[in-house]
């Protein structure tokens, strides 16, 4: 049996949908691989003053529509085949909220945690100069991403000016607002999420004071949904971290959930003390210790992973209650998944829709830099929830019309959009 990678999963989707769309030999080419991958290492002077080198890469996928554009993640298990597939969803991506990019994905094999804040200068850096033929505002414009920061995007803002000699705001975007970020970025894949699925609550009639939320991720992402769905009137009745979290029928506060994580590091922490838990005090407030694993099985009417991929597969689709599964996560659910939860009736809002949120307000700030502009909260948010309806719509027109499952029909608007871009562009 073939190893399944992120990339692999993306290319079943994409093969199904070519198929449906009836793509030519010559438009199909153009997806079956990035249009060009830079591998390469970095050097740094370790604060030991011995020298360390880390790999480093940036895959270009798709640039038909605009600039390429994707984030830059620092992990140890970073590498060219999940860089690739991230790369491949954010061209799809950007085409499905139709904002003038394409898609690409940088990567640096670190753990930042093993690095001091020197250090982390020193290899951010290092990347934008072993980059900075390959990167820039009409080229190829990066963000944060897993283990990277605002204060990461500024240095590398400033590397890319001292190199280049330019006054370069619209290089990078997630940057912070005292240097050309935009207001709204911190909770704008939250709040694009948020704008989809009251949307589709409205449309289906489900009142959100009758629904139940399960989120797996409480990072940046999953901690502000849970804080939208809590002030809406939905009961969150579980959320967790890489440690595990807590799941009370009743529902949980998340905000009393944030301010014991801040204390102990881990969302179990008003009870728990690493494994070691309070269980006499968690029956009396009507409340478990549960796993990652066991909280995609609990029973519950939306399913949110805002963490990991590939954590609904095979194994646990037919264990899974939810009715609605919204994809903050990029890649959670797998596509032999998505063949049992569809035959379940389960409905998926998937990731290059449920989670574009984040790369809608980057446009916003990319815009802001090339103006000059600063646009208030209140026209962020407005044109973030124009955007993000316009593209829920687009999806559910097509999946009406093309019988598909929402993940399908996602992909169909993206592709189609970028075909017709390469068909005015003259490269089919």
């Amino acid at each position: 049996m073939p190893v399944s990678t992120p990339y692999t999963r993306f290319q079943k989707t994409l093969e199904e949908v070519m198929q449906k769309l009836k793509l030519t030999p010559k438009e199909r080419a153009f997806f079956a691989k990035p249009q060009n991958t830079y591998k390469t290492e970095i050097h740094i002077k370790r604060d030991s003053g011995k020298e360390q080198a880390f790999q480093a890469f940036r895959i270009q996928f798709n640039n038909a529509r605009g600039p390429f554009k994707g984030g830059i993640r620092y992990h140890p298990e970073a590498n060219e085949e999940e860089v690739k597939a991230l790369a491949a969803l954010m061209s799809i991506k950007t085409a499905v909220v139709n904002i003038p990019f394409g898609g690409g994905k940088g990567g640096v094999q670190c753990n930042p945690k093993e690095l001091s804040r020197k250090e982390l200068e020193a290899v951010s850096r290092a990347y934008v100069r072993a980059m900075i033929r390959h990167i820039g505002a009409d080229i190829d414009c990066p963000a944060p991403d897993v283990n990277t920061n605002p204060a990461i995007m500024a240095w590398m803002r400033d590397e890319f000016e001292k190199q280049t000699h330019t006054y370069s705001p619209a290089m990078i975007t997630g940057k912070p607002l005292s240097y050309g970020g935009s207001l709204g970025r911190d909770t704008a894949t939250a709040r694009g999420a948020f704008f989809i699925l009251q949307e589709m609550m409205d449309r289906e009639a489900r009142d959100p004071e009758e629904l139940k939320v399960a989120i797996q991720g409480f990072g940046n992402a999953g901690a502000t949904m849970a804080h939208f769905l809590h002030n809406a009137g939905y009961t969150v009745v579980a959320v967790s971290d890489s440690q595990g979290g807590v799941y009370s029928p009743e529902g949980v506060d998340p905000v009393r959930i944030e301010k014991y994580k801040h204390k102990t590091g881990q969302v179990a922490g008003e009870y728990c003390k690493g494994s070691v838990c309070d269980i006499k005090r968690m029956k009396l407030d009507g409340v478990r210790h549960v796993t990652n694993e066991q909280l995609l099985e609990l029973p519950c009417d939306i399913l949110i992973p805002a963490a990991l991929d590939n954590v609904i597969t095979a194994k646990n689709a037919r264990k899974i209650r939810a009715k609605y599964i919204l994809e903050i996560a990029n890649g959670p659910t797998s596509p032999e998944a998505d063949t049992i939860l569809e035959k379940k009736g389960v409905k998926i809002v998937p990731d290059v829709l449920a989670n574009a949120g984040g790369v809608t307000v980057s446009y916003f700030e990319w815009v802001q830099g090339r103006s000059g502009e600063l646009w208030t909260a209140e026209r962020v948010d407005n044109e973030l929830r124009r955007i993000m309806l316009d593209a829920y719509k687009s999806v559910q027109r097509e999946a009406h019309r093309g019988n598909m499952t929402y993940r399908q029909a996602a992909f169909a608007v993206g592709i189609r959009r970028m075909v017709d871009a390469m068909h005015a562009r003259g490269w089919l």
